[in-house]
Parts: C-alpha cells; structure tokens; sequence
C-alpha cells in the first residue's frame, strides 16, 4: 500500500500554484489563432484533463501498433501506419495545445492539469521516440536508446529547471517542442508517401561523417545529430539554472540543485555502460520501454514537487538498484531469459508508477475538491 506522497504544507503550496509558461516560438504564434478557434469550438462541458487524454490515446495505440510492426527497431513500418502515426503526432499535438486554452476558457485551471498534462507529455516520449525510430531505423544498435535518453534527459531537465526558477521553458530561440513535434509528423508523413522499401534504402545508406572520417548508415548520422543538439542545450540549461541558483542560495544551493541530477545521471550511466551489447540488441525496444518508464517517474516527481517546494528525492534507490541488477543480469542471461525479465521488470514498474500517480491525483482532488475528467465540484 503506498502511502501519502505530499504533506500538508506541499498541498497547501500546490493549492496556491502558479504556472509560467516560456515563450512562444514564432511556429506558436502562428498557430496560435488555429488553436484559439478550435478551442472556442469546444463543448463548455469538456474537461481540460479529457481533452489532453483525448489528444494521448492515439498516439499511445500507435505506440503499439509499432512494436507488432517493427519489434527489432529494424523494420520501417507500412504506409498506412506511417500516415496514421503522422495524423496522430498532429492531433496530439494540437489537444496538447488546447487543454490549456479550454481551462482558462472555462475558468477551471488548477495545478493537477498542469501535473496531469505535463505528465501525460513525458510519457508520450516514449511514442515519439517509437516514431523516430520508424524513421530512423536503429535496430539493436545503442543509438536507439541514445535517442530515447536525449529526449527524456532533456525533458526532464526543463523540469528541473522550473524547480529553480519558476518558469517552464519549451523553447530554445526559434526552436522549441512544436517544431519538434511538426518535425515528426512530417518525418511520418514522408515514410508513408515513399514506402517502406525506400525508406530503408534511403535511411540504411552509407555516410562519411567528418567528425569521424568512417561512413556509418544515415539513421545512425541522424540520432547523432539529434543527440548533440539535446545534449547542448542539456548543459545550457544547466549553466543558466546554477547561475540562478548559486545567486538565490550560493554554493549549498548549487550542490544540492545538481545532486537532484543523481537519478537521471545514473539512469544514463547504467543504460550505457552496464547492459551487454549482445544480449541488448535483441531485447532493445523492451530496455527502452523500462527505461523511458523510469524516466518519465522521476519526471513525474520533479512535475509534482516543483509545484509542492518540496524536496526531490536524490536517491531513488528502489528503482535504480533493481534497474542496475537487471542490466548486470544481462552480462549472464540469454537474451530469452532477458526478455522474460524485462517484460515482468516492466510491467511492475509501469504497475507501480501508475498506483503512484493515482494516489497523487486523489491526494489533489481531496485538497482542491475537484473531479479530474469534469468540471464538476467535489462536495464535501
């Protein structure tokens, strides 16, 4: 039985909490007057945390209908399932881009939708990174999951940068989440309008990249790219985060707002060095799957307690010491007993991170006394 996660002071603090968005990336701004008109379409009666749910179904069916189409992360998928992967990034994208607008419209903001929203983003990273690997074809290779942590490494440290400074920031310069979003789509739509079999011609090509002077298949050169760009703005974020910290709280501050790194860092460090290349290669969309569930638990965490200004547990020990004995395990299982464990290793930890957000939600709907998918209020 799980117990309480937020005290009472974290409750009263969310109660009172205030969401500031970063700016806008001139793509939203153009978009901006789309969104105010589907918006104003909406029924009065719908509830901001239905619409992102409605927004998240598809692209979590098509999630799944990846991994029966390419469960090696090898195989392009078919036309069809490309274009619905591109119509289902679009409308995901656009209900993300709606709850917030039908809040304000029907005066019912409140910070669960802000957890619940943000929440339901983290997760769907795994679906895009499911996307990206459609196109980019990594196969067994560790370049796929190198994708997958770019992406959520980089989530999470807007996250954690909103814990230090108040404000989330979904932008860098011109570029931000809906261009990255726009950039999957149009990825999905292009695959379906070659086909599989040009894909895998144009994507399994050779090319000499000058980093290196060695030719490596363009898929690889791709996540490469994509991995550098995170990266960078992974250690931007960081430096401009310590700026603000170390002015509020000095060196302690610093120290203790880097040590909150310690689980994503180790997450890394043990999906990288630790799991046996051979034995991961047949099992890669399985390691990606329990490893972007970790992900989007301590993403989930730092969401909920930025809100609280309550402590981020450093730690984290229950799941990385399990995950670090499983990617040890590797180095002395067959990839058939791996794949049985990651399966049961999975299912826990998604058994467990969902207990663990519904007693969070019922912990806010008893604090605020509200429902989570209507606009009703909760009596007393």
């Amino acid at each position: 039985m799980l117990g309480k996660v937020l005290s009472p002071e974290g409750l009263d603090h969310i109660a009172g909490h205030k969401y500031v968005a970063g700016k806008y990336t001139p793509l939203d701004n153009l978009l901006n007057g789309w969104w105010l008109g589907l918006a104003e379409a909406l029924p009065t009666w719908l509830a901001p945390n239905l619409v992102t749910l409605l927004g998240f179904v598809p692209m979590m069916l098509c999630y799944v209908l990846m991994w029966f189409a390419s469960p090696t992360l090898e195989d392009p998928a078919p036309r069809s399932l490309a274009m619905l992967t591109s119509f289902a990034v679009f409308f995901y994208q656009t209900m993300d881009a709606l709850d917030g607008k039908q809040a304000r419209r029907t005066g019912s903001s409140t910070p669960l939708g802000q957890l619940f929203d943000h929440g339901c983003d983290c997760l769907a990273c795994l679906s895009h990174h499911s996307v990206a690997t459609m196109l980019f074809l990594p196969g067994g290779s560790l370049w796929g999951a190198a994708g997958l942590s770019a992406l959520q490494t980089g989530f999470f440290m807007a996250q954690w940068q909103e814990y230090h400074t108040g404000v989330l920031r979904t932008s860098f310069g011109p570029v931000g989440v809906t261009e990255t979003q726009f950039a999957l789509m149009g990825g999905a739509l292009a695959a379906g309008i070659v086909g599989p079999e040009r894909l895998r011609a144009f994507i399994t090509s050779m090319t000499v990249v000058p980093w290196s002077g060695e030719s490596q298949q363009n898929g690889v050169f791709f996540i490469q790219g994509w991995s550098t760009f995170m990266g960078i703005l992974v250690l931007l974020s960081m430096a401009k985060t310590l700026t603000t910290v170390v002015k509020i709280g000095g060196a302690a501050g610093a120290l203790r707002a880097i040590l909150q790194l310690t689980p994503v860092v180790m997450l890394n460090l043990l999906l990288f060095l630790v799991w046996d290349p051979v034995v991961y290669s047949p099992c890669a969309r399985k390691v990606c799957l329990l490893t972007g569930l970790l992900f989007c638990f301590y993403t989930a965490q730092m969401i909920l307690f930025s809100m609280a200004r309550m402590r981020f547990p450093e730690l984290q020990l229950g799941t990385l010491v399990p995950y670090g004995a499983l990617a040890l395990s590797s180095r002395v299982l067959s990839a058939e007993q791996m794949d049985i464990a990651l399966t049961v290793a999975s299912v826990v930890v998604a058994v467990w991170v969902f207990l663990w957000l519904c007693r969070v939600i019922n912990e806010l709907k008893d604090k605020l006394g509200i429902y989570a998918f209507t606009l009703q209020k909760r009596s007393d």
